[in-house]
């Protein structure tokens, strides 16, 4: 495999991470082994999935870049480990209304024909990981919940250095607060489930000035040198419905919207917009799912 390849092949499966997972739900209570009287869901299922999407090439910038892929999915719903609507994560303590988990993100890469970054090197995918604390105001079953959700996440970007070597180096850190209402159920329809976050974001100034700081050697007329702050990092809200249409087929659609008015980065010759948009698409098909219920 050519090392093109494998970069893609790796960015690929982080954004898959960060697009389809929170838009994502999960598959019909209505098979042969979990029904509706029992109320339970299988602990782990497996399918394919088709994306599209389109993504700023990083928040601030103008310019968008559109994804249609076929992906692997993967749902599993363990006491530990869990991957499912709300993303990959390991949960450490569990209570009636606390939980502390390991919170996962990323950032595809940003290519050098980013017009604002003409002449700068292209940015590498970003990975993101920390310790997360939830606080639920309500929460019932696997599905329908309210919680509040403070994350501190460690980042690293990461690029191929020719065949299977990986370059990752440390890039600060991302924080977020956010609220998050997840809807099993939606107007009476047990088939059609909604997701809804909103937060703010803070980040150091390493984290900041790994996408908007501008060094010295890459300024020119249209580009003053730019040394980025630590601190706010502007808010985002986002939603997703899916839609299950048989027990194996379900479709799912999701809209994000970044807003970095007030950021401590905002002057910045490499913030071309203040509001940005990620829109998405997903049709689901599930092929096999576990015998054994979820715990």
């Amino acid at each position: 495999m050519t090392r093109k390849k494998l970069k893609r092949a790796f960015y690929w499966t982080l954004l898959f991470g960060v697009l389809l997972f929170p838009a994502n739900g999960h598959t019909s209570e209505d098979s042969a082994s979990f029904t509706e009287t029992d109320n339970r869901l299988p602990l782990w299922e497996y399918g394919i999935a088709g994306v599209a999407a389109s993504l700023p090439h990083y928040i601030g910038s103008d310019e968008y870049k559109n994804y249609v892929y076929p992906l692997p999915y993967v749902i599993y719903r363990g006491e530990i480990l869990r991957a499912d609507r709300e993303g990959i994560r390991g949960i450490f303590y569990k209570g009636e209304k606390f939980e502390t988990s390991i919170s996962l993100w990323g950032n595809p890469p940003v290519s050098d024909e980013n017009e604002a970054r003409q002449g700068m090197p292209e940015l590498d995918a970003i990975g993101e990981i920390g310790p997360a604390f939830r606080y639920y105001f309500y929460r019932h079953g696997w599905e329908d919940h309210l919680y509040l959700q403070a994350a501190w996440r460690t980042a690293f970007s990461f690029g191929f250095n020719g065949g299977l070597d990986i370059d990752m180096d440390y890039q600060g850190w991302h924080s977020s607060v956010d609220l998050s209402y997840h809807k099993k159920t939606l107007i009476g329809d047990r088939k059609l489930s909604i997701y809804v976050k909103g937060g703010l974001h803070f980040a150091d100034s390493r984290y900041n000035k790994y996408f908007y700081g501008v060094p010295s050697q890459y300024a020119d007329s249209h580009r003053e040198p730019y040394e980025a702050d630590g601190g706010y990092a502007g808010f985002s809200v986002s939603g997703s419905l899916f839609r299950e249409m048989t027990p194996k087929l379900s479709i799912g659609c999701y809209i994000r919207w970044n807003n970095l008015d007030g950021a401590v980065f905002e002057d910045s010759a490499l913030v071309k917009e203040k509001n940005n948009y990620a829109v998405g698409a997903l049709v689901v098909w599930k092929l096999i799912e576990s015998s054994k219920p979820a715990p």
